[in-house]
């Protein structure tokens, strides 16, 4: 889809079509509604919630209902749209960026390339029937390897590895979760958390092995996987293998660009780089040291740097965002200050109240200190109460009245 709109006094350059994109796109169309926009994605689909693939699995419907704004939308609002369309290079002195076929100059760019799934150098890692999840191939690709499958293994229990351990179970299929951790969640779980939510996992059937490591895998004469090899020498029979262990920022196209990086970009509050007009948004950034990787962070990001390449001054906030997870039946939810690791301020008092019910799977942890509500993590039921308490963080609210909401 390429749309050649009138040259107006201001050129904006988007290279990535995911939500950090799209939401620069739609906030630098507001604060100018002349300017001159262009959204660049290498693949040939529209912006689609990424978020949902995993609904996916094992469903034969199509992505259309995926997907965020359509050819209308980008034409009503005279926003370009160069899909299948690979950046290959910046020129920060003569600000332009290449294509393929085609130079672009612009007086704003953003960055909003994303990232990939890692795949770690697994020995037979080419075989037949291993996957990662990150676009709507990837979930095509799995569906069709899911045929007939008897056994399933996920490799990361992480968000992406849950949620497809769970709807490969769901098809009848017997799954094994392989997490490397101690135990499920470790960064937003206590002990006793990760206890309850893994007992839930394991209450449908999943197998979970926690402090397991896979160093590979065998496959038969045909060339497709059948087994997952783990370093203490277990075995476990698949058909299919997803990995889900972590992503990895797509810089290589600012590599030599000159612009601050370490294994992020570094930018400033307004997603400024340290390149003047340039600025990058969503899983590339890094804030004064911080990433989120976050669906939501990304777009609130993206609006920020749409408004400033547009003429505008706004300022990212950096607020407690909390980590929200629903799967598996049942809904993760904590934010704040938890004091789970070792890096928390081992000088700081805390006061914890926690609450536990094996039997329906539910847990509480409400963190204080100082005469203050620092923190939560929910499991189950009582992380319906979620948004009530994070309106609460950092005010003097106490243990009586913050029960009394999440178990009302």
């Amino acid at each position: 889809m390429s749309n050649d709109y009138l040259a107006s006094s201001r050129n904006i350059l988007i290279v990535g079509n995911g939500t950090a994109g799209l939401s620069a796109a739609k906030a630098a169309r507001t604060q100018d509604p002349e300017a001159k926009i262009i959204m660049f994605g290498e693949d040939e689909r529209l912006p689609y919630y990424r978020l949902r693939l995993c609904d996916y699995i094992g469903n034969n419907e199509s992505c259309d209902k995926l997907v965020i704004s359509n050819e209308e939308w980008f034409e009503k609002n005279k926003i370009q749209l160069e899909l299948s369309s690979k950046v290959t290079s910046i020129d920060v002195k003569d600000k332009k960026i290449s294509t393929d076929d085609k130079e672009y100059s612009y007086d704003s760019l953003i960055l909003a390339t994303g990232s990939t799934p890692i795949m770690p150098n697994f020995k037979g890692k080419d075989l037949l029937g291993i996957h990662t999840i990150w676009t709507w191939e990837d979930i095509v690709k799995i569906n069709k390897s899911l045929l007939d499958t008897k056994r399933a293994v996920v490799i990361g229990g992480g968000l992406l590895g849950l949620e497809a351990a769970y709807k490969i179970s769901e098809m009848g299929i017997d799954v094994s979760l392989i997490e490397s951790m101690p135990r499920l969640l470790p960064k937003q779980l206590d002990e006793e958390g990760s206890e309850i939510f893994r007992e839930k996992v394991q209450s449908l059937g999943i197998s979970v092995l926690c402090g397991k490591y896979v160093t590979g895998f065998g496959g038969d004469d045909k060339g497709h996987v059948r087994q997952v090899h783990m370093a203490d020498n277990t075995l476990l029979e698949a058909d299919v293998v997803i990995v889900t262990v972590g992503v990895a920022p797509n810089i290589s196209l600012v590599q030599n660009s000159g612009i601050s990086m370490d294994r992020f970009l570094n930018v400033n509050e307004r997603m400024e780089t340290s390149i003047k007009d340039i600025y990058a948004v969503g899983d590339i950034a890094c804030i004064n040291g911080k990433w989120f990787g976050q669906w939501s962070v990304a777009g609130k990001q993206g609006q920020v740097s749409g408004i400033n390449a547009a003429g505008g001054d706004a300022i990212y906030k950096i607020d407690e965002v909390p980590y929200i997870l629903a799967t598996m039946g049942t809904r993760v939810v904590c934010s704040g200050d938890i004091a789970i690791t070792q890096s928390d301020n081992i000088e700081t008092t805390y006061l914890i109240e926690q609450k536990k019910g094996k039997e329906k799977f539910n847990y509480s942890r409400l963190v204080f200190s100082d005469g203050l509500f620092v923190g939560y993590i929910l499991v189950g039921e009582p992380a319906k109460a979620f948004n009530k308490l994070q309106s609460l963080l950092k005010t003097s609210a106490n243990i009586e009245t913050i029960n009394s909401i999440i178990y009302s």
